[in-house]
Order: structure tokens, then sequence, then C-alpha cells
């Protein structure tokens, strides 16, 4: 399966769905990183780009693709929708990891729209929450994480030093998420997501994913 996961900004991927990129890997899948800003807000691009870096190798993800949008001004226009697509072609994307458009960061909802836009043709389309999503966020599909992959999501978060006095980057706020939605998906640990499209007739997504609900 060849997976792209689309963060707004350095760390989006990790707290969205970076225990089903470890789960990716770990079966031999082919994930990118396409990261739309380099962020910048407590320190500088270089840094926040540098840690994205250091977190997709935590992940064991070789590819990451960073677009440069200044930071609280991703679009969304003919333009954005253009090079996302143009990643998913290239890779020939079987799944592709989104933000959510039920957030209340602006970033995070064109980051959203332009991702859904540009992945129309893409098999598998499945949106994670953040912490700024709000709780209309309803999700029907689960990634089932042990303690070994959900451990690898947290160390990969934490390579973004830069960001360490933000509260819900704590691993127990990650561990309470986790169990949260593992309880929902009658597992220990769990990422869910919102299924924006999915083909039930690819067997590897069931190899994947925990539970689908209706």
């Amino acid at each position: 399966m060849n997976v792209i996961a689309i963060g707004a900004h350095p760390d989006d991927i990790e707290i969205g769905a970076g225990g089903s990129v470890a789960l990716h890997r770990a079966r031999g899948d082919t994930v990118r990183f396409l990261v739309l800003t380099r962020g910048g807000e407590l320190s500088s691009t270089a840094t926040r780009e540098a840690e994205a870096r250091e977190a997709a190798d935590v992940l064991d993800v070789g590819d990451v693709r960073v677009m440069g949008y200044e930071d609280t001004k991703v679009p969304y226009d003919h333009g954005i929708v253009k090079r996302i697509d143009d990643h998913l072609t290239e890779v020939d994307a079987d799944r592709v990891y989104i933000h959510t458009e039920e957030d209340t960061h602006q970033d995070h909802r064109h980051a959203a729209l332009a991702s859904i836009a540009a992945g129309r043709n893409t098999a598998e389309v499945l949106a994670f929450e953040s912490p700024s999503t709000r709780s209309s966020f309803d999700p029907q599909y689960y990634n089932s994480l042990s303690e070994e992959f959900l451990e690898r999501k947290i160390e990969a978060i934490r390579t973004h030093e830069s960001q360490s006095e933000k509260k819900y980057l704590e691993a127990e706020a990650m561990k309470g998420l986790a169990r949260f939605r593992g309880r929902q998906a009658n597992t220990r640990y769990a990422e869910a997501f919102q299924v924006i499209r999915i083909r039930e007739d690819q067997t590897a997504t069931h190899e994947l994913t925990t539970e689908m609900l209706d």
C-alpha cells in the first residue's frame, strides 16, 4: 500500500496518525509525509522543519516533503489542490490521511478542504483529529495500536522540543486519547478517523484496521 499523510504544520501528522504510520511502515507500506508549512510558532521555521524530519525518522519515514506555505496562511485554491494532487499521483497513493474539516484552526480546515479535493480519485481518504478539533468530530474508523506503536508515536511527538510547553503534547494526554478511542473500538489503544472515502474490497485495509462502524 502507498500512503501519504498530510499535515498543515510540523507535528500534525504525528499527533493525528503517528501510530497508524508506524503500523504501515512495520507492514512494509510506503509512506510519504506532506507538510504544508514550516511552522514558526514558538520557534524558527528551520528548527520546526528539522524536528519534523527527526520525527519522521522515528516513525521510519524517509520521504518528507515540505511545501513551504506561511504559518496561519494555508490557502484553499486551485494552486494548493494541484500541488497536493501531484504528490498523490506521483506515489500512486492508495490511502491518504488528512485533517478533518471539523477543526477550529484555519490552516487545518483549509488543509482538509484542499486534501479532499486533491484526493477525489484516491481509493481511501481518512481524516484525523487534532487538539483543535471540534466536538462534532465523529469517527467511523479505528486503527488499533499496541503499546509499542503508541510509544513510538509519543517518541515522535517528543522530537518537537520547540513545542514542549503545549500541554496537549504530553505523553499522558496522548495516552489518554488513545485509551478513549481504544475503548470505542473495543481494543486497548486506537487512533480514530472520519471516513471521507474507503473501499472495502481492499483486503489490505482490513489487515490494518481494528473496526469499522456504520
